[in-house]
């Protein structure tokens, strides 16, 4: 409470400062030619790192002599539904071609195509754009095959972003069955090879400065107040191509509506709120944000959104087994740290999931269309929640986004939170948080028989270096049962009716074990980030980190099918379970510092003060969350009251136009955060 307080004076007396200085006249307005806009929470930094570490992988397989694209049914593009896939692979260097799909009708025929769409179109086929038929696919068994020979020169003018199989005789602007797509790394390697890295093909020009045309008033309010539709300013002039596309891309996932109902991907992802939202959040919107566009659009009226749920759970409604199915409802994950260990699909199956999808997007791991990568969930979002009617017809109820819109918001995408997971254990200053973390790292007797289950929260199996990554399988995110389907008393189960919950059948398609459509299991989610993202799991069952800890404690988990008694069961304490929570809220606060910290560095060296102003907010929300999950469980007093100083500089650096000054308290803010870090951490 006193916390509360002091934020409430301290944001008092900004309001005061900022008056004054608004209306004083003494910030100097911006010119149209340094009216700058940031990366925000994206970092070149950690864009460049995620794709180095793919480009080595991608050049031991081959490079462009080994390029492979998965290919699946893509709900947006695909003008059937099926469960085909298969995969091509390009040797772009001398032209020649492999493709191989199974699960195709055996009374019809199937011809392969390439498709370069071209600048400004969309990623939907379409007559006028460039297009190759590769030849056609003869069936050799349960599997269909194609080998081709193009040239050398094949791929010298046609950049292929879409690999189409269609029934024979159809173009691509007529018929697709399986669609693959190209991805924003092959993308850059492609432009790396061409000499100028970053510099994609099809790039389409910058959109002109955005006006702000509110009220002093309003801008006030606007500095201070989040919005589920963030105004982030102008695209930025020129300054390296990989900052600029990252900027395009948080601009278009904050900005863009693609002709449809007036959401945004930032509708549901609020950068200012770890790029998720929640009850707490959402009851901060006004009743006419595009977010409720259900409840004032007669055409979205039924089948879109359960108003209720979603206000008072902040569950979405999503079409994950195809619109001609019942939707299931489902919390807003977070999308920081989208790195390898995150995404990566466990290799084969080998978790009870199938290939495709190939990267793990969404609760169960499949929530992407198509073959399932994070590029391909921009094109599904749009689909499922821009439309202005249930026909969802692309060009009449939104418009699908460009390739290079693509390549844009994945660059955002992937450029948010941490380059890498943790490297446990950390030298813990917190006696409670250190136990904890020693909870969370002992296995019990699952890798030695001679050991016991005394203390062991063996959570580290699923949760590697309290990433996303497994145990047993390194470097990739599993799917499980972990049987939280089954909790009683949900809170989406007690405020539904005369809406029923529908059950959530997980991962894939047909009829669920625990009703629904898929196989009962659901994907590891990162946990670095987990104490201020809240509320937990897919259905947002658990609304506090020691409840989310206390989960896998329970019976229903531990009785879990094939996982909760293949580790050997949990049983914690209660101050066991405490202290695991601890230890997940001061990595989560640590997270919270470095993030603040990046983002205060790039305000120093921003080139305008709107784009200083634009990180400093960022930095402060960082810092709120940060405070927020530390005093809940009162954690580490002494450095919470240094980040609450740090949070004032930043403030009042917010409304500092001079540089200088305003960089002198940004180095203060720093140094406090520093300093609070060293009081958590050796």
């Amino acid at each position: 409470m006193r916390i509360r307080i002091l934020k409430l004076a301290t944001i008092a007396a900004l309001l005061v400062c900022m008056l004054l200085t608004l209306f004083s006249g003494s910030e100097t307005p911006s010119s149209a030619d340094d009216r700058l806009t940031s990366t925000g929470l994206g970092s070149v930094e950690s864009l460049e790192a995620s794709y180095r570490a793919w480009e080595a992988e991608y050049v031991k397989g081959g490079g462009d002599r080994n390029m492979v694209v998965a290919m699946g049914g893509f709900k947006g593009l695909s003008t059937i539904e099926t469960k085909a896939h298969g995969r091509v692979k390009l040797n772009i260097v001398d032209g020649t071609i492999s493709v191989e799909a199974e699960g195709l009708e055996t009374s019809e025929t199937y011809d392969f195509w390439m498709v370069d769409n071209g600048a400004g179109s969309s990623v939907l086929p379409e007559p006028d754009d460039a297009m190759t038929r590769v030849g056609s696919l003869k069936r050799e068994g349960k599997v269909a095959k194609l080998e081709a020979s193009l040239g050398s020169e094949a791929f010298a003018d046609f950049d292929p972003e879409l690999f189409i199989v269609t029934r024979a005789g159809k173009t691509p602007a007529e018929d697709r069955v399986i669609v693959g797509t190209t991805t924003l790394f092959h993308r850059l390697y492609r432009s790396g090879q061409r000499g100028q890295f970053g510099v994609l093909a099809d790039a389409e020009g910058q959109a002109p400065p955005a006006t702000d045309e509110r009220g002093v008033f309003e801008r006030l309010i606007g500095a201070i107040i989040p919005t589920a539709q963030a105004q982030i300013g102008p695209i930025p002039n020129p300054t390296t191509p990989l900052q600029i596309l990252i900027t395009r891309g948080r601009n278009l996932f904050n900005n863009e509506t693609f002709n449809g109902n007036g959401r945004t991907c930032a509708s549901c992802h609020a950068e200012s709120n770890n790029l998720t939202i929640d009850p707490e959040f959402i009851s901060t919107l006004p009743p006419n944000d595009p977010l409720f566009v259900a409840e004032f659009t007669p055409a979205l009226a039924v089948n879109f959104e359960n108003p209720v749920l979603m206000r008072k759970v902040g569950l979405i409604l999503e079409n994950l087994d195809g619109f001609s199915n019942p939707g299931v409802m489902r919390g807003v994950p977070h999308t920081l740290a989208l790195i390898q260990n995150t995404l990566t699909a466990v290799a084969g199956g080998a978790d009870g999931t199938t290939i495709p999808p190939n990267e793990r997007t969404g609760w169960s791991g499949d929530g992407a269309p198509g073959t399932g990568t994070l590029r391909e969930f921009a094109i599904g979002a749009v689909t499922q929640h821009f439309t202005k009617r249930l026909n969802r017809v692309p060009g009449v109820d939104f418009r699908l986004p460009t390739n290079s819109e693509l390549d844009a918001m994945e660059a955002f995408q992937r450029s948010t939170g941490r380059q890498a997971d943790l490297a446990l254990p950390l030298n813990l200053k917190n006696e409670i948080a250190a136990r904890g973390q020693a909870i969370f790292l002992n296995p019990g007797n699952v890798l030695d028989p001679s050991q016991s289950n005394e203390g062991a929260g063996k959570c580290f199996f699923c949760h590697l270096n309290a990433g996303a990554s497994d145990f047993f399988f390194p470097g990739q995110n599993a799917n499980f049962n972990t049987n939280v389907e089954s909790l009683p008393s949900q809170p989406a189960d007690l405020v539904t009716p005369p809406q029923p919950n529908p059950p959530d059948g997980g991962f894939g398609g047909g009829p669920g074990p625990t009703g629904g459509f898929g196989n009962g299991t659901f994907n590891s989610p990162v946990l670095v980030e987990a104490a201020d993202s809240g509320p937990f799991f897919h259905n947002n069952a658990i609304t506090t980190i020691e409840g989310a800890v206390d989960f896998y404690n329970s019976e229903a988990f531990n009785i879990a099918p094939g996982f909760g008694s293949l580790i050997g069961g949990i049983r914690l304490e209660a101050t066991e379970v405490e202290a695991v929570a601890a230890f997940l809220r001061v990595i989560n606060a640590l997270e919270n510092i470095r993030s603040s910290v990046d983002l205060e560095n790039r305000a120093k060296n921003a080139t305008s003060f709107s784009q200083a102003q634009e990180l400093l907010k960022l930095s402060i929300a960082e810092l709120d969350d940060a405070i927020e999950v530390l005093d809940c469980a009162g954690l580490h007093p002494e450095a919470r009251r240094k980040l609450l100083a740090a949070a004032g500089l930043d403030a009042l650096a917010l409304i500092t136009s001079h540089t200088g000054t305003r960089n002198a308290l940004i180095n203060q803010a720093i140094a406090l955060k520093n300093s609070a870090k060293n009081d958590m951490v050796n």
